[in-house]
């Protein structure tokens, strides 16, 4: 796996250009010292530095002296503001150094796998669905697992589980946004599923919808009573689940 020395001064998207990076990188986070960058070249031996100038100042010029004296071969990608540019670009002429004034992730991915020679695409993929929100459905019934993964996976990640105990299980792997949940599920319902998912404090605030096989007054008032995100009846409408998911989502950011 390629090696990226990411300078910068440990700003959001400092650290943010580094979280999704290192899922498909080796990467070092490194402060914007010349001094500290000299022994991170030596120690950590990158193949890439990429470095977010926004926070620099003449006085940084010292870094790309540095870099150059470890190697002139070493690509060099820098980000932020073209006038953060212009105070070094000097150091571009030689074609070592490129810069991307926008530092969207689609833009630094593109520019670094052009210089590892490879290709972009199939990392971006893998961005994009990291990036989607992940949903656990639990139903005993294989159909309707398959019919809910249909309705949900171009908008969700989705997991799939047939009992509680993958559920649990899921929910130690890879903790969800979201879990639907089959109220009629045999050995362990439901219910009990829910009051597990509450009992662990990890988990306890995850949202979850009921889906019910049985519309009458009592059964929902039974459901309703244990207090979940929300409930539909089997099979659910595409457009109305997206829509509820959506509201949950929408209110845990106020």
């Amino acid at each position: 796996m390629r090696k990226i020395l990411i300078v910068g001064d440990f700003t959001n998207d400092t650290s943010d250009v580094n979280s999704y990076l290192s899922q498909h990188f080796h990467t070092q986070l490194c402060t914007n010292s010349a001094k500290i960058v000299k022994s991170m070249l030596k120690l950590y031996t990158p193949d890439l530095v990429l470095m977010d100038i926004d926070c620099f100042n003449n006085t940084h010029a010292e870094i790309f002296e540095v870099i150059q004296e470890y190697s002139e071969e070493i690509p060099v990608i820098t980000f932020g503001r073209e006038k953060n540019k212009q105070m070094f670009i000097t150091y571009y002429y030689s074609g070592q150094c490129k810069h991307i004034p926008q530092a969207d992730r689609e833009s630094l991915i593109r520019a670094i796998c052009k210089e590892f020679s490879m290709s972009a695409d199939p990392i971006l993929n893998a961005v994009v669905e990291t990036d989607k929100r992940h949903i656990i459905v639990v139903d005993d019934n294989p159909v309707l697992l398959r019919n809910m993964r249909n309705m949900l996976q171009d908008k969700y990640r989705v997991t799939l589980a047939t009992s509680a105990a993958q559920c649990m299980k899921v929910l130690g792997q890879d903790k969800p946004d979201l879990v639907i949940l089959d109220y009629e599920m045999p050995v362990v319902d439901g219910k009990q599923t829910l009051e597990m998912i509450r009992a662990e404090d990890d988990y306890k605030d995850v949202p979850v919808i009921f889906l019910t096989g049985i519309a009458d007054k009592e059964h929902v008032d039974a459901v309703l009573d244990l207090k979940p995100a929300g409930y539909f009846v089997k099979p659910p409408m595409q457009t109305k689940i997206i829509n509820a998911i959506e509201n949950i989502f929408l209110k845990q950011m106020d």
